[in-house]
Formats: structure tokens, sequence, C-alpha cells
């Protein structure tokens, strides 16, 4: 299965990663990925539809909910009619 999707900017096709793992720290415990927009909602669809006959199925259900709720402020929605932190949410780009 491939993990990147195509973009189309312009006249210009390229192929970014829809997902990319950025840190696993093994002393935390805790892996950050980043979530392309366009492949957000496809992922939080089938979390949210997760069998309850699959080990953790309700904290992958919740992060589908939670997945869910970051495509739509990602796509013009209100923070404020989500269940996210407005703390976490920003448009500043780290230089």
């Amino acid at each position: 299965m491939s993990q990147t999707q195509q973009v189309e900017q312009g006249e210009e096709v390229r192929n970014d990663p829809a997902f990319e793992v950025i840190e696993v720290n093994t002393a935390t415990g805790e892996t950050t990925l980043v979530i392309q927009k366009g492949i957000v909602g496809a992922m939080a669809n089938q979390l949210k539809n997760t069998s309850n006959r699959r080990k953790g199925a309700s904290i992958l259900r919740k992060m589908g909910y939670v997945l869910s709720d970051c495509g739509d402020v990602q796509y013009g929605g209100n923070v404020s009619e989500t269940d996210l932190d407005p703390n976490i949410v920003t448009d500043q780009i780290d230089e």
C-alpha cells in the first residue's frame, strides 16, 4: 500500500507523503506523526468504524473522532465547534 498522495498544484503534480513519522521518543514512549490534511478524513472515518472485537477499539474510535475534529478545522471549521483545545490550533509556520 502506498503511503503517498498525489497533490496537484497548477500544472505540477508531486507525490507528498500522506503521513510522516517525525519522532519516536523511547524515553517518553511517544511517537509524533504529521498527517496531511487530504488523508485526515479517511483516517478518521476508518478509525471511527473500528470493530469492537479489535484490541483497544474504544481508543482507536476516540482517535477517529479527534482526527475528524482536526480535519474540520483544517478545512475552515471553527475550533470552538469542536472538542479541540483552541491553544493547539495555529497558523504559524516554524522557521
